[in-house]
C-alpha cells in the first residue's frame, strides 16, 4: 500500500556533500575549501505508486549527491501546488523540481519561483508557454503513448471497436496520451472509438466505467488505459464479465503490469521509468547549481512490453 506524504513536505536530508561553486545559476562563489550542501524543492503529486517511485528515487539521488530534497505533495491540485511553490520561496531553497500539475495554471507558480530568482527543473509533465526553467527531463509522454496504442492495434488487427480510459482531464499526460491514440488511430480507418470516460486515478471507477462500456458496446474489442493499474482493473472487469476477447493496454511499466502481460492479461505497455526520472531531476539540479551547463531537454527512453519481451524488464513499482 503506497503511503501519502502529507502536502507540507517532507526533508530529506543526505550525508554527503558538494564543494559550492559559481556559474549561471547565480549562486556567489563559495569560499575555498567551504562545504556547500543544495536544498532541492520537488513539487510533484503521490497519487499513485507510479510517483511514489519517482519520490523514492530522487530521495536517494539526493542522498548520494549531498542535496536536502524537500518533497510536496499537491495531489493533482494546481491550486494547492501554487501554494506550495509559495512555500519552497519561502524555503529559499536553491532549486525547485516540478512536475505541473496543470500545464495552464501553472505558469503562475513557475514565474513566482523566476521572480524569486529560484531556477526550475519541470519533471515528467510540460508547461505552457510564459514562464522560465532551466530544462526539462522525463520519458516522452507522447511516444510512450505512441508505443502503446500500436501495441493495441496490432492486438485488435486493425480493426474494431475501442474505449478510452483516461485520468484527471487538463493534465499535460492525458493531453498528450489522447491525442497520440487520435494520431495511430488515422493509420487505421477500421479502427473506431466508441467512448472515452476518465479514471480519476481511481481503480474502482476504471473496474466501474468498464463494466458500462461492456453493456453499452458488445461489440467492444479494445481498451486504452493512461496507466497500468488501471488497465489491469479493466480487465478485471471484462474476466469477471466472461469477456476474454478484449485486447488492453496500459502505461507505465509496472511489476503487476508485467505479470498481467505474462498471463496473457493485457496485450502490452509502455515502459516509463518513474524512478529514473527521479535521479535525473536531482542529478541535473545538482550539475546546474555547481554552474555546469546543461542542455534544453533529457528525454527518458520508454520502450514497449509485449508478452515476448516481458522477462527483459524488471517493474520499476
Amino acid at each position: 500500500m503506497v503511503r501519502r506524504m502529507p502536502a507540507t513536505g517532507i526533508l530529506v536530508s543526505a550525508a554527503v556533500i558538494f564543494l559550492g561553486c559559481s556559474g549561471e545559476s547565480g549562486q556567489p562563489p563559495e569560499p575555498s575549501g567551504a562545504a556547500r550542501t543544495y536544498t532541492i524543492g520537488f513539487s510533484m503529486t503521490l497519487d499513485n505508486p507510479y510517483w511514489e517511485n519517482m519520490r523514492l528515487g530522487a530521495i536517494d539521488e539526493g542522498k548520494k549527491l549531498g542535496a536536502e530534497v524537500i518533497i510536496m505533495n499537491a495531489k493533482e491540485d494546481p491550486v494547492l501546488q501554487i501554494q506550495q511553490i509559495q512555500e519552497l520561496i519561502a524555503k529559499r531553497v536553491d532549486l525547485a523540481c516540478v512536475v505541473p500539475m496543470k500545464k495552464e495554471p501553472l505558469v503562475s507558480g513557475i514565474q513566482a519561483l523566476n521572480e524569486a530568482k529560484i531556477p526550475v527543473i519541470i519533471v515528467n509533465r510540460d508547461v505552457a508557454e510564459g514562464c522560465d526553467y532551466v530544462c526539462y527531463t522525463g520519458t516522452d509522454v507522447y511516444e510512450g503513448a505512441v508505443t502503446s496504442a500500436e501495441i493495441l492495434m496490432k492486438a485488435l488487427g486493425g480493426k474494431g471497436g475501442l474505449v478510452e480510459l483516461h485520468q484527471h482531464l487538463g493534465t499535460s499526460p492525458e493531453l498528450a496520451r489522447s491525442q497520440a491514440l487520435r494520431d495511430v488511430m488515422k493509420k487505421y480507418p477500421e479502427v473506431k472509438l466508441l467512448g472515452r470516460a476518465p479514471h480519476d486515478g481511481d481503480r474502482g471507477k476504471a473496474i466501474q466505467e468498464t463494466q458500462v462500456w461492456l453493456g453499452k458496446f458488445p461489440d467492444l474489442k479494445g481498451i486504452y488505459a493512461h496507466g497500468d493499474s488501471f488497465a489491469i482493473a479493466a480487465a478485471d472487469a471484462c474476466l469477471q464479465a466472461g469477456r476474454r476477447d478484449i485486447a488492453i493496454v496500459g502505461m507505465g511499466g509496472s511489476q503487476e503490469a508485467l505479470e498481467a502481460i505474462k498471463e496473457g492479461k493485457i496485450a502490452g505497455t509502455s515502459f516509463q521509468q518513474p524512478e529514473e526520472e527521479g535521479r535525473s531531476a536531482i542529478r541535473l539540479a545538482i550539475r546546474y547549481l555547481k554552474g555546469e551547463k546543461v542542455d534544453k531537454r533529457y528525454m527518458i527512453l520508454c520502450p514497449a512490453i509485449t508478452k515476448e519481451n516481458a522477462d527483459q524488464f524488471k517493474g520499476q513499482f
